[in-house]
């Protein structure tokens, strides 16, 4: 099959990109041409800026592909321009979405199901609104590429994620816990680390993706995609001492004193106060959608960030000081009671 991948280099594109070359596919790229990538002569490359949507539509308008894969659309007229450049032309439009757009809504509940995108959405809060435009914005999409699919036939499936783990991880999320656990200092767990959350991993995304390009009966719809496992913050950080073949010391630490104390909670990116869990029951009827157990994705995870990972530890591990120092200072309170 002749597919489109917008975007497809930097992280779990790149895993998607890598299986359909695996499965024999002719895959063309779009994107700026400024994330190193390893597939040299294997993929066909148009450079170009996504959000240059005059340029991207007169790049594209006259190339046709039986999928396309959108992996960068974070605003309404991103997916506008990729109707109006794709309508007529492609047998199946997958836009990767986000579970950030359940995030926005009032009063989730627990397990979060497709049907909860239509709760009432908060306010945009007057400070620190990126989580809140975010999750907008990409509902927005969503809602330009159901309309489309509605009104015009647009042959739109829609994936919604919540966080991607695993090898080539830029966010360096994981990394976070897992360079503390190495320099073997104290490590807080907010809240005594006990959120729970379904993340998802890599592979399991590029498998989903790939084993439904021809899946006529997933147009039209829309989808979460996690681990089927629950897991927590603690059991997270365990797992990841375990393999990792280290002892800690976690100390538990209400985050409303975090707060107090000015140091916050970013140190912690996994932390929340709320659960964080998607029903994947739809997508395990409909797409034969199965997750690679916990555990095997973390010894994977860590694996790649120990040997291959070359950057430098997360800007969150700038507070490890004062982590310490908190620390100390907690337990002094504490025995002092």
């Amino acid at each position: 099959m002749k597919i489109l991948v917008i975007g497809g280099t930097r992280f779990f594109g790149y895993h998607i990109t890598k299986r359909l070359l695996q499965d024999g596919h002719e895959v063309t790229l779009f994107n700026r041409g400024q994330t190193p990538d390893d597939f040299g002569h294997k993929v066909g490359r148009i450079c170009g800026d996504r959000y240059d949507h005059t340029s991207f539509f007169e790049r594209l308008k006259d190339l046709e592909f039986d999928v396309v894969i959108d992996m960068i659309a974070f605003k309404a007229e991103d997916s506008q321009t990729a109707i109006e450049t794709f309508l007529g032309r492609v047998d199946h439009f997958i836009h990767i979405s986000t579970a950030a757009v359940y995030v926005v809504t009032q009063d989730y509940p627990c397990p979060l199901r497709e049907e909860d995108f239509d709760r009432p959405l908060y306010p945009m809060p007057s400070s620190n609104p990126d989580w809140w435009v975010y999750g907008t914005n990409k509902r927005n999409c969503e809602r330009v590429l159901r309309n489309a699919h509605k009104s015009q036939g647009f042959p739109v499936t829609m994936f919604r994620l919540p966080m991607v783990m695993g090898e080539r991880d830029y966010t360096l999320r994981a990394y976070s816990y897992f360079v503390r656990l190495l320099d073997e200092k104290p490590l807080i767990l907010p809240d005594s680390g006990m959120n729970a959350f379904t993340h998802i991993y890599q592979g399991d995304i590029a498998a989903t993706v790939a084993s439904n390009l021809q899946n006529a009966l997933s147009i039209g719809e829309v989808y979460n995609l996690a681990q089927e496992e629950v897991s927590t913050l603690r059991a997270f950080v365990l797992k990841a001492a375990e393999v990792m073949g280290k002892t800690v010391e976690l100390v538990d630490i209400p985050s409303k004193v975090l707060e107090r104390v000015g140091l916050g909670t970013s140190f912690s990116p996994l932390f929340s106060r709320r659960p964080f869990i998607l029903d994947v029951q739809k997508a395990q009827k409909e797409l034969n959608f199965t997750s690679t157990p916990f555990d095997a994705w973390m010894r994977k995870t860590i694996q790649w960030f120990l040997e291959e990972y070359s950057g430098g530890p997360p800007e969150n591990y700038g507070l490890r000081d004062k982590e310490v120092e908190v620390v100390r200072r907690f337990k002094e309170a504490v025995s002092s009671l």
